[in-house]
């Protein structure tokens, strides 16, 4: 069962009924409709207004661990643990797009602009460009990635470890290691940045999500500094 509220009030508005684990979830662009990915290896899209109809938009060979909503190419972007990510077009639902990774995936990001999809996948960070779907940028890691995020203005890509549970901030460019934030207490299953990239959120298995300055010391939002 996956349930969608009202941000605002908490109200419960609808439940979308799954009859395996939900792995992932995204709305799409008018947030009309919801696009799932659960373990039963396949990806759905539910109508808010009519949940008990839902469709299946494709299948994977193994359970899916993440799906995203293109709002750059009106596309859904799903991976699963078949190591594989796929590109279905929802006017051409038979049209899928294959993306082959030699590793399995843990997580998928797709900047806020919807231009750059980024994957983790066992010690590699790859980058496509979604306008070609060409490999923009694959950096190899010392530690098992369970999520990296790039920002819009593709300075910087954030990630999660998948051990020692660290936030890093790294530079686009040379996969330098920037900054190294501690705070979660379980894995990070998820990561996106701002449309500004001033802030990015994380989320993780210890049930909470934390927002992390990508200037750190700067007045931004909820940090203000004090004059003493």
């Amino acid at each position: 069962m996956q349930k969608v509220w009202n941000a605002f009030t908490g109200q419960e508005l609808v439940s979308l009924l799954h009859n395996h684990i939900v792995k992932s979830a995204d709305f799409t662009d008018d947030d009309a409709a919801v696009i799932t990915g659960s373990q039963d290896k396949s990806v759905r899209i539910f109508d808010i207004t009519r949940p008990d109809q839902p469709s299946t938009l494709a299948t994977h060979g193994a359970p899916v661990r993440s799906v995203k909503w293109s709002r750059h190419k009106n596309v859904v972007v799903s991976a699963g643990d078949d190591k594989r990510i796929n590109i279905l077009d929802l006017r051409a639902p038979t049209a899928v797009k294959t993306l082959e990774v030699g590793d399995s995936i843990s997580n998928i990001s797709l900047t806020s602009d919807g231009r750059i999809l980024s994957c983790a996948s066992g010690k590699r960070i790859i980058v496509w460009d979604v306008e070609s779907f060409k490999v923009v940028k694959d950096i190899a890691m010392d530690y098992e990635v369970s999520v990296a995020a790039v920002n819009p203005q593709r300075t910087r890509i954030v990630t999660g470890g998948k051990s020692d549970l660290l936030i890093r901030s790294c530079e686009f460019e040379s996969g330098k290691e920037l900054e190294v934030h501690k705070g979660h207490h379980g894995p990070v299953h998820d990561a996106c940045f701002s449309p500004d990239g001033e802030v990015y959120a994380t989320g993780s298995e210890d049930g909470t999500v934390r927002l992390w300055q990508s200037n750190p010391g700067s007045a931004y939002g909820l940090w203000q500094l004090r004059k003493i």
